[in-house]
C-alpha cells in the first residue's frame, strides 16, 4: 500500500473537513444531529492527535528555535490562536505520551479525545518510571474510555483505582518513594501553571512531591493560623451577629467583611488562609535581600497607571497595567501603590518616555524600569516573554559608540539577544512611535516591516 505524502494528505483532508461548512444543520434529524456530533468529534481528535504529532516532530528537530522563534510553545500559540502558553499543553502531551504509543495511537484514531489523552498521560506520567508499568495503566485508562465512556475527569478520579489494581500491595511505589528525589517518578511530573480567565482572576493548578508538598505546607501553616480578635474590634456590633440582612449577610454597621460575625473569630476559611499566607509568605520574601537581583534590583512588581487616576479617589474608571498585559483596577493600584515605590515617568501623547531620571553609561535601575514600561516584554516578533527572562540589548553595541540610553536599547529575552547579535535579524527604534521594530532578513515586502515573517534555512525567491 503507498503511503500518502504528507503535503498531499494535509490538502486532501482540509479539503474534506472544509465541505462541513457547507452543510445545512437543519436536514438532520435529532438522532442524526447527535450521531453527527459524536462524528465530527472524531475529527477534532483526529487533528489533536496530528497536532501532538507535529509538535513532537518540530521539538524534536528544534524547528521552531531554527525559525527564531523561543520554544515550540510559543510557535504553537501562534499558529493555533490560542491563549498565550497554551501551545504548552499540545508539548506536554507530546512528552506524555511519548512512551505510551498506544494512547498516541488512540488519539490519531480519534478513539479518544485530547483532553482524554491528556488526563491519561499526565497520570501515567506519575507512576514509577517503569515502561512495562506505565503502558499497563495507559492500555486499563483506555479500557475505562472504550468500555465506559469515561471523561477526562472520570479518567483523573478513577486513576487511584487503576494503582491500586496494578500495585495492590504498594511495592512499586513504596520502592519508587524510597529514591532519591531527582528519580522518583512525581518528582519528574511537577509543575506549577497560572491560567488566567476572563473575569480578572487566575486558576492555578500544580503537581509535586509528597515532600515537597510538605516543605511548601510547613513553611505557610504558620502564616495561615487564625488570627482571632477581640469581639467588635472589627468595626461591627457583636450583638448584631444573629441578624442579617436581605441578602443573608451577618449585620454589622462599620465592620466592611461581609462574611464577619463581629465574634472575634477569623471569618477566614483554611482555603483562603492558605492562600493569604502564600502571599503574605512572597511578600515577606521579596522585603529581604534574599531574591537574585536584576539590574541592579531585587523582583518588584510593576505596574504602569496614570498618575491623575492613582490620585483620584477609589472610584475612578483608570486602569493599571501589568508587564503581562493584563489590567488591574484603580483601586488595587491604590492599595499596592499605599506600599510600594512610585517610580515617576513623564509620559509624551503616545506613550513614549520621555524622561526617566539621569542616564548613565550602565544600564541602571532607572533605565531599565523605562525599558519595561515600554517594552512590556520581548520585543522579537512573535515573543512574549517577561522582562524577568529579558535583557537590555544596545541596538548600537556600546563598543561601536552606541549609548546607554533608551533610543539605543530593546527588551530581548536570552535567546533572541544572541539571535540579535549573530543573524541577519535587525532592530532599529522608530522615530515616530519611540518602540522598536525588527527587519526580516532579506529578501523582505518593506511595505510592511512590522510583520513577522520567520527566517528559513533557505530564503524564498520572495517574501510570504
Amino acid at each position: 500500500m503507498t503511503r500518502t505524502a504528507p503535503a498531499e494528505g494535509i490538502a486532501e483532508a482540509v479539503d474534506a473537513v472544509a465541505r462541513l461548512a457547507d452543510l445545512d444543520w437543519d436536514e438532520l434529524g435529532d438522532a442524526e444531529a447527535l450521531a453527527a456530533t459524536v462524528e465530527v468529534g472524531r475529527v477534532r481528535s483526529i487533528a489533536d492527535g496530528a497536532l501532538t504529532a507535529l509538535a513532537e516532530r518540530i521539538e524534536a528537530a528544534d524547528a521552531a528555535d531554527l525559525a527564531g522563534w523561543a520554544s515550540t510553545k510559543d510557535f504553537l500559540t501562534h499558529a493555533l490562536g490560542g491563549r498565550k502558553g497554551a501551545g504548552g499543553s499540545i508539548v506536554r502531551v507530546a512528552k506524555q505520551t511519548a512512551g505510551t504509543p498506544e494512547v498516541r495511537a488512540a488519539l490519531m484514531a480519534g478513539e479518544v479525545s485530547f483532553a482524554q489523552a491528556s488526563a491519561i498521560g499526565q497520570r501515567v506520567s506519575t507512576l514509577p518510571n517503569a515502561p512495562e508499568l506505565r503502558q499497563q495503566a495507559a492500555t486499563m485508562m483506555l479500557d475505562q474510555v472504550r468500555d465506559h465512556g469515561s471523561d477526562a475527569t472520570d479518567l483523573d478520579r478513577g486513576f487511584r483505582d487503576v494503582v491500586t489494581r496494578l500495585d495492590p500491595d504498594g511495592t512499586l511505589l513504596g520502592d519508587d518513594r524510597g529514591k532519591e528525589l531527582a528519580e522518583r517518578g512525581a518528582h519528574l511530573a511537577r509543575h506549577l501553571a497560572f491560567s488566567p480567565d476572563t473575569v480578572g482572576g487566575v486558576r492555578i493548578k500544580g503537581y509535586a512531591t509528597l515532600e515537597e508538598a510538605e516543605l511548601v505546607k510547613a513553611t505557610l501553616m504558620p502564616l495561615a493560623a487564625p488570627r482571632p480578635t477581640e469581639p467588635g474590634a472589627c468595626g461591627g456590633d457583636p450583638d448584631t451577629r444573629h441578624r442579617y440582612d436581605e441578602h443573608g449577610r451577618p449585620v454589622g454597621a462599620n465592620c466592611p467583611d461581609p462574611t464577619c460575625s463581629h465574634d472575634g473569630r477569623d471569618p477566614r476559611e483554611g482555603g483562603v488562609r492558605l492562600w493569604d499566607a502564600l502571599v503574605e509568605a512572597c511578600g515577606r520574601l521579596a522585603d529581604t535581600d534574599a531574591l537574585p537581583h536584576a539590574h541592579g534590583t531585587t523582583a518588584r512588581l510593576m505596574v504602569t497607571t496614570n498618575v491623575d487616576d492613582l490620585r483620584r479617589d477609589l472610584a475612578s474608571s483608570g486602569d493599571g497595567l501589568l508587564p503581562s498585559g493584563d489590567t488591574i483596577s484603580a483601586a488595587a493600584v491604590r492599595r499596592l501603590a499605599c506600599d510600594a515605590e512610585v517610580l515617576p515617568a513623564v509620559l509624551g501623547g503616545e506613550g513614549q518616555i520621555l524622561d526617566v531620571g539621569r542616564l548613565q553609561r550602565l544600564v541602571t535601575t532607572a533605565i531599565w524600569h523605562a525599558l519595561v514600561l515600554r517594552d512590556q516584554h520581548c520585543t522579537f516578533p512573535g515573543c512574549t516573554r517577561l522582562p524577568l527572562a529579558c535583557d537590555a540589548h544596545h541596538i548600537t553595541h556600546w563598543a561601536d559608540g552606541g549609548r546607554t540610553s533608551l533610543d539605543n536599547l530593546a527588551l530581548l529575552c536570552r535567546k533572541h539577544h544572541t539571535l540579535a547579535h549573530h543573524s541577519p535579524w535587525r532592530v532599529s527604534i522608530d522615530p515616530h512611535r519611540a518602540r522598536p521594530v525588527w527587519t526580516p532578513p532579506t529578501p523582505v515586502d518593506t511595505t510592511d516591516r512590522f510583520t513577522y515573517v520567520p527566517p528559513r534555512a533557505r530564503p524564498p525567491t520572495r517574501a510570504a
